[in-house]
């Protein structure tokens, strides 16, 4: 058994790149980050005997043998943050299939599958692309088989064909902070530079309300007013190296993008938003945190103005408790270490054998 943890990732800005015909060159640009919350998964690997060749003796022919060629069925429970079970299991199985397809897994094996969501779904937090990553670390890990770019190009496929992310898996892919100068799936075409930013984050969200990303990348008058003021923050963002100093810029940058791509206007967003605005001014620390909208759910993520300085865990806990009261999920989580892609060691990041 494999034990994989998988944190989530929030887009502050991004375009929309779905033209091309071809999945893996489908994508977004953009910057967001990931965090150490995310999808939490078990897995054990099921293998069936397989049946011995039959052979003719003494010139009898054998038995007819039943059909063995489809392939066994994986258990996949998964459950949210709160312990409830999540009925949809079609991105899982999906990923179970390519594998399959891309013969990173046998007809005779399946896998036994725990998995625990530790944010909600459909609220801009990537729960589907952490989710189909872990995934796709575990059949690694349990088979030997194939390299971890194989099922990052896989999940990133999957979560095309379900219209649940654009950039997500990318941005997984390098960790920490990103900036996604290429669209597609990692390692290629898909390009994305990242930078460590250890700090508190705090998540806020309304829980009646979720959308689906697909929402807007279908929708050809979002795609227009997203992708127009997505390419003018990412051409500013990549005009200096990628690195902490460029901190303020995104904070500048993905407030902008908010207003001119006009997901701002929202109601629920709005509100969500105007109401950690509120919190932030009534314990006056407007000056060292900041708002921002999480893409593309009714959600929003407080984040420090300067890397800089070490932020205040009190006041930082006081704004939760404020947010909290006023009728609003919160989850305390931190901005998670870039990923190594140069790794040496074959047992990916998060993933502990048991």
């Amino acid at each position: 058994m494999v034990e994989v943890n998988v944190g989530g990732h929030i887009t502050l800005l991004f375009t929309i790149d779905t033209s091309a015909r071809l999945p893996r060159s489908q994508g977004s640009r953009g910057a967001g980050f990931t965090v150490d919350h995310g999808v939490k998964l078990k897995a054990q690997l099921i293998k069936k005997e397989e049946a011995l060749p039959l052979e003719r003796m003494n010139g009898i022919a054998p038995d007819v043998r039943q059909d063995a060629t489809s392939p066994e069925e994986s258990k996949i429970h998964i459950t949210d943050r709160h312990g409830n079970l999540i009925e949809e299991k079609s991105l899982y199985e999906d990923m179970i299939e390519a594998c399959r397809y891309a013969r990173l897994l046998r007809e005779n094996e399946s896998l036994d599958l725990q998995i625990h969501l530790e944010c909600p779904r459909s609220q801009g937090f990537g729960m589907s692309a952490s989710g189909l990553m872990a995934l796709g670390q575990a059949i690694e890990a349990l088979t030997g088989r194939g390299v971890a770019s194989q099922y990052l190009k896989i999940a990133h496929r999957i979560e095309r064909q379900h219209g649940s992310g654009l950039g997500d898996v990318l941005g997984c892919s390098v960790g920490g902070v990103e900036l996604r100068i290429q669209p597609g799936a990692p390692s290629w075409p898909g390009h994305a530079v990242s930078f460590d930013a250890p700090t508190p984050v705090l998540l806020v969200w309304e829980e009646s309300e979720s959308r689906h990303t697909s929402i807007y990348i279908d929708d050809e008058q979002w795609q227009i007013s997203i992708t127009e003021a997505g390419d003018a923050c990412v051409e500013v963002l990549a005009q200096k190296p990628w690195s902490p100093q460029q901190w303020p810029e995104l904070l500048k940058q993905s407030r902008l993008f908010s207003e001119a791509s006009g997901l701002f206007e929202e109601p629920v967003r709005a509100l969500v938003y105007q109401t950690v605005i509120d919190s932030l001014l009534e314990l006056n620390v407007q000056g060292a945190l900041a708002a921002r909208l999480c893409m593309l759910g009714n959600s929003v993520v407080v984040l420090p103005r300067r890397l800089d300085e070490p932020v205040d865990v009190d006041a930082f806990a006081q704004l939760a408790d404020t947010i909290k009261a006023r009728g609003l999920n919160v989850l305390v989580s931190s901005i998670s270490p870039v990923v190594n892609q140069n790794r040496a060691d074959p047992d990916l990041p998060g993933l502990n054998r048991a």
